[in-house]
């Protein structure tokens, strides 16, 4: 896990645009994009920021605020000293406004000798094309010739808190501050510069590198409703010593490492970003290893929880529900800006004297992608079917009663359950038990109540019930992949029939005595005839003509007939019991031929 996290370091890093902010980096509101010509020349001065605004008469005017650059690391002092890649005005060109005359002066020719000095240096090994351009404007460039240069005047009284990023013609979009070759060179002289000798030295167990080993790690900072910050590493026992290694010296992770991992779960963590959901009081994060855009990625998370927190809309979602259909026949869709052999990562934590890793899964996001279209199409009888979040599953174990009430997370937090449930979903394992045992006890057991809420009929048999039940029996090997999405007449499985079995004789009720039934065999018999077949089936034949003999010849017939083609798929007899599998065919069955019989006007009950 820390591996990965000092991985997605380096390529937010890489990102284009990315708001990072790197150790050894500052953050800068950058205004102006200055643009050299390949001679060093100045091309033009551009306002610089992605956004744009209205003006009073709603026009669309480029941002004069700016926008945030990551430049290699700012010091703020009171004498002249020039940074890498000095973004000042009065540095870069030496000069300083007078608004009162409406003209430059060259007052700050010390502040543009010491950019010079110290930028020439710098660039000295470094031969790309903004980097060339710029040496040529310092060596060419003499403040006290520029004091009417027509790109500088255009600013006036705006250059006094002027910044600038550096561009050449053709490259506007890649600031010399980003270049490749400028990172690299920054990163190894920062690095160098962080070396001390009480250092303790050894090999890191996430690099593999030698060099200097943590001793204490960086806190983790903004894990939400918490007032403290926390850690992942930290020994702060003496019975945690061993081999004579203290504090964190015995995790061996370099202090490259640390501040790398750190860094990144602060950046996942920060409350803006779209790579957090949340289960009870776990934190799922979520992020793609790309060094492209990663926004594409980060949608797909979302609707399987259940809560969006605002990063995934309406359109997403439809979005994702189309790349799942597509998914299902094994056709990943072509979504622009994601490859599908991405590591993908999911990590749970929560937050109690430590940070605890409750979940961390990997896998290509193509993988990730057939995984969740499995998981749609396993718990789907008809294309319409979205895709059922663990908030949903979860909510459909609880009673009937409760099922639409508001439920706090103090009366009802099953997060071991939700996290078991997103790592079988990720990884296209079968569920965990528990989910097909308490769905076969609650149809068996709950009854249909209306809703105090919005007096809706909300159904023990639910539609969303049944469908995760199929999702069970598929992922437990007890239906074929894509099997049993409508009724299946020509099924051998005993369970499923009985299920068929009982549909029949309670219709055939239904249509003999019409509405003059109190109780209809389903309200009285089907928790028992679903367990102990054996001890219930025979007598509920035995009722079944009596309803059969009221019914006019047609129907009788029909029902009939239709009961001696299932008892015939029953080859071996009534079973004394049925476990939890082929009770969850039995309901399947049920379920599935009671449709059958008001397919003109099926009701799929309350989703």
């Amino acid at each position: 896990m820390i591996r990965a996290l000092c991985e997605y370091y380096d390529n937010l890093r890489k990102q284009p645009n990315t708001d990072l902010i790197p150790l050894g980096y500052s953050s800068v509101r950058v205004k102006y994009n200055l643009v050299l010509k390949k001679d060093g020349s100045i091309g033009k001065i551009l306002h610089y920021g992605d956004d744009e605004e209205a003006d009073n008469a709603g026009e669309k005017t480029s941002n004069k605020k700016g926008s945030d650059v990551i430049f290699p690391l700012r010091k703020s002092v009171s004498t002249i000293s020039s940074e890498i890649i000095d973004h000042r005005g009065k540095y870069i060109f030496g000069l300083e406004y007078d608004d009162k005359a409406g003209q430059f002066t060259d007052k700050n020719l010390k502040a543009f000798e010491k950019c010079k000095e110290v930028n020439l240096a710098f660039l000295e090994d470094i031969h790309n094309d903004v980097a060339e351009a710029y040496k040529k404007f310092m060596l060419s460039w003499v403040p006290q010739e520029h004091l009417n240069e027509p790109e500088l005047l255009k600013l006036g009284k705006e250059f006094s808190t002027a910044t600038f990023i550096i561009t050449i013609e053709g490259g506007e979009s890649i600031p010399l501050n980003r270049t490749a070759e400028v990172l690299e060179k920054w990163d190894s002289l920062y690095a160098a510069s962080a070396y001390s000798e009480e250092d303790v030295y050894g090999q890191c167990s996430i690099t593999g590198k030698f060099g200097p080993i943590a001793k204490l790690h960086d806190k983790i900072k903004k894990f939400p409703n918490s007032a403290m910050d926390t850690s992942i590493v930290s020994f702060n026992k003496e019975s945690f010593t061993s081999y004579g290694k203290t504090s964190s010296y015995n995790s061996s992770v370099s202090v490259e490492a640390m501040r790398k991992y750190t860094a990144a779960l602060n950046y996942l963590l920060s409350s803006k970003r779209p790579h957090t959901q949340q289960i009870g009081t776990t934190l799922i994060l979520f992020w793609a290893n790309t060094t492209n855009y990663e926004v594409p990625y980060l949608g797909i998370i979302g609707p399987i929880v259940g809560n969006t927190n605002g990063s995934s809309s309406q359109e997403q979602e439809e979005a994702i529900q189309q790349v799942l259909k597509k998914a299902i026949s094994g056709k990943l869709a072509n979504i622009q800006g994601i490859d599908p052999n991405v590591d993908f990562y999911v990590l749970a934590i929560k937050k109690v004297d430590r940070l605890g890793i409750r979940l961390f899964e990997k896998n290509k996001f193509g993988n990730i992608i057939q995984n969740l279209a499995r998981n749609c199409d396993d718990m789907s009888f008809s294309e319409d079917d979205r895709q059922l979040s663990i908030a949903k599953i979860v909510k459909e174990l609880q009673p009937t009663s409760k099922k639409d009430e508001r439920v706090k997370d103090e009366d009802y937090d099953d997060t071991g359950l939700q996290m078991k449930l997103l790592s079988s979903i990720l990884t296209g394992a079968p569920y965990p038990r528990t989910v097909l045992v308490s769905l076969v006890r609650r149809i068996k057991t709950d009854r249909d109540v209306i809703s105090k809420n919005n007096n809706r009929k909300v159904k023990a048999m639910s539609y969303s019930r049944v469908r995760i039940i199929r999702a069970c029996l598929i992922r437990n090997k007890k239906i074929e992949q894509g099997g049993y999405k409508m009724l299946n007449e020509n099924s051998t499985d005993a369970a499923y029939n009985l299920g068929r079995l009982f549909a029949a004789l309670e219709k055939a009720q239904q249509d003999a005595l019409g509405g003059n039934i109190n109780a209809t065999i389903k309200d009285k018999f089907f928790s028992s005839a679903c367990s102990t077949p054996n001890l219930v089936f025979p007598r509920l034949l035995k009722l079944a003509q009596t309803h059969i003999a009221k019914l006019g010849t047609g129907a009788a017939i029909y029902y009939d007939k239709l009961i001696q083609e299932i008892l015939g798929k029953i080859s071996e007899g009534f079973p004394r019991t049925l476990n939890t599998e082929k009770q969850g065919m039995f309901i399947l069955g049920y379920y599935q031929q009671k449709n059958k019989f008001y397919e003109k006007n099926t009701d799929k009950g309350e989703e």
